[in-house]
């Protein structure tokens, strides 16, 4: 089976301007090209970390993983029958009920009621909500409802997951332990994974390849799939890989 490919793939966005026009006259339009010529592969199983400056693409490049955008140019490869899942700061779950049913109902079609909440203890427990699995998600913490959003995700059965700074919004500590549960589940039921971040540390403790991309839609690649987990950040080895890191996001 190949790896998920973009070859030559470019987007471009068009809006209208916001002035008052009089005289019927034709609203001036602006084109913004935010993908241009963009080449890489994500690795089938493995987790993949986009990393760049605010506007390079990187959240577009997702949409268009997902299917929610098409390229103007370019082919994207990915396994025929696969399906992508998607997981953001604000994940979607559904209020009026628990956590375990929330996680049942997102297990696929194909199973009976049983067979979906055998699974969705499976999930609760992977991510640590098996004390709160009775409780409504209006009654969970920040950190937990994105647990929850972790364990939906992971229920869908979806081949591709597409993280889009899905920590962001949460403490350092609650961060630290999402970060280390991420990595078990990986461990123990391996998807491809393309998440997007915008803190280095995060990128360095858990990818197996790192995409720098660039305002003009350049790449820079790293592979650490060489690297065995858990990783130390102060390791002198990470240090220098941060520090060029942080140059290439400057270019």
């Amino acid at each position: 089976m190949n790896d998920i490919t973009l070859r030559h793939v470019c987007k471009s966005y068009t809006t209208q301007s916001t002035d008052i026009m009089i005289d019927h006259a034709q609203r001036p339009t602006r084109t913004r090209q935010v993908l241009r010529d963009v080449n890489v592969t994500f690795p089938l199983g493995k987790l993949t970390v986009l990393v760049g400056r605010s506007g390079c693409g990187k959240s577009t490049l997702l949409r268009m993983l997902s299917g929610q955008d098409a390229p103007d140019a370019g082919e994207i490869e990915i396994p025929e029958g696969w399906h992508s899942a998607v997981l953001s700061p604000d994940p979607y779950v559904i209020t009026w009920t628990s956590v375990l049913r929330n996680v049942a109902m997102a297990c696929g079609v194909g199973r009976t009621p049983e067979e979906r909440l055998q699974l969705s203890e499976d999930f609760v427990e992977m991510v640590g909500l098996t004390d709160y699995a009775d409780l409504t998600p209006a009654e969970l913490s920040t950190g937990m409802k994105q647990r929850l959003g972790l364990a939906r995700v992971l229920a869908s059965q979806a081949e591709l997951l597409l993280m889009d700074e899905p920590f962001a919004a949460l403490d350092f500590l609650t961060r630290a332990e999402l970060q280390s549960q991420l990595l078990q589940i990986q461990a123990r039921m391996p998807r491809t994974i393309v998440l997007v971040t915008h803190q280095l540390d995060e990128a360095i403790l858990l990818a197996q390849k790192i995409v720098v991309m660039h305002s003009d839609s350049s790449l820079w690649e790293c592979d650490l799939a060489d690297c065995p987990y858990p990783r130390n950040v102060d390791e002198p080895r990470m240090r220098e890989l941060k520090q060029r890191i942080t140059e290439e996001c400057r270019k």
